[in-house]
């Protein structure tokens, strides 16, 4: 059974610690049959607020601010609890500037949550963090997203999409060439795709992964603004390191085959610790393989070489 529709009197002491601070309800963008209520805009310099509160069941409530900029990029902060007014100290308590980073070429919109910390504070209050579900950046005609996953040890989602009327030939270690957190880039039909492996525990993985995100815009802003083959020039050691990861596959299979042959040679004992850890290789190979961030490809990688190309843009 659904929770019935709020009613006016709901409504009257649900706002109260919102009008305290200056937030006035907007009964006309709210559904009280979906237990939704929406907020009248505030406007921050160049970001344009909005703020919602949901009360699935009594109890139950979940605050999202939603800034957008004024490029265009949008970044949210969540937070879920039994008190409407603590949770709206929890969201103020985060500076709306402190949502976006800019440099040359680039603007950056990060979006939290904010969970309950499992440490406690030493002056009895509920101790929280603030942590990254998502990254999203403009970038020279280019929209860059990078998914945070909740669980820990999972890969991080990164999609790179032209903007309406765009077009680019980017090369796949386009993002690879910055470590070895960072994957290849996989053709999709609306852009490109890549994993990033974010290590360590939270809060520390949020903050890494926000650095992640600014060097990544960074770098492609810097690679966008100059021709295809100071790429290159600039990244060739690094390019080459990514032949080699991506070559690690099929060097692993060339020596299994290599130790296959050599072993009769080996005169190894039938109880030789030796001879049963060279048996359960494949395995314990097998079980390496689904632990990578991407599944192991058995491929010849292309060497790197500069483009000729004038443009990242390809003409017409």
């Amino acid at each position: 059974m659904s929770p019935a529709p709020l009613t006016h009197h709901e409504i009257l002491g649900l706002v109260e610690p919102f009008t305290r601070s200056g937030r006035h309800v907007d009964l006309a963008a709210s559904d009280r049959l979906s237990r939704r209520l929406r907020f009248r805009p505030v406007d921050h310099a160049d970001l344009h607020e909005t703020l919602q509160l949901e009360i699935p069941k009594p109890g139950d409530f979940r605050l999202t601010r939603t800034l957008r900029h004024v490029a265009g990029l949008e970044a949210s902060l969540q937070a879920r609890g039994p008190d409407a007014g603590a949770l709206l100290q929890r969201v103020e308590s985060v500076p709306p500037q402190a949502q976006f980073r800019s440099g040359p070429g680039y603007v950056i919109a990060l979006s939290h949550r904010i969970e309950a910390a499992s440490a406690a504070s030493s002056d009895g209050a509920a101790p929280t963090r603030t942590l990254m579900t998502q990254g999203e950046a403009q970038v020279h005609g280019l929209q860059l997203l990078i998914k945070v996953p909740a669980a820990r040890g999972l890969t991080c989602d990164i999609t790179l999409t032209p903007a309406p009327g765009q077009a680019f030939e980017l090369p796949q270690d386009l993002l690879a060439v910055l470590g070895w957190d960072w994957s290849r880039l996989d053709r999709k039909k609306a852009g490109w795709s890549a994993l990033l492996r974010l290590r360590g525990r939270e809060p520390d993985r949020s903050r890494l992964a926000e650095t992640r995100i600014e060097a990544a815009a960074a770098h492609l802003a810097c690679t966008l603004a100059e021709p295809p083959a100071r790429f290159h020039q600039r990244w060739l050691r690094a390019r080459w390191v990514m032949v080699f990861r991506r070559s690690i596959p099929l060097l692993v299979v060339f020596g299994l085959f290599a130790g296959a042959l050599c072993l009769p040679y080996l005169n190894l004992a039938e109880d030789s610790v030796v001879r049963m850890m060279v048996f359960n290789v494949p395995p314990l190979l097998l079980v390496w393989g689904f632990c990578l961030q991407e599944m192991p490809r058995f491929e010849f990688p292309p060497l790197p070489r500069p483009s000729a190309a004038p443009d990242w843009r390809p003409k017409e």
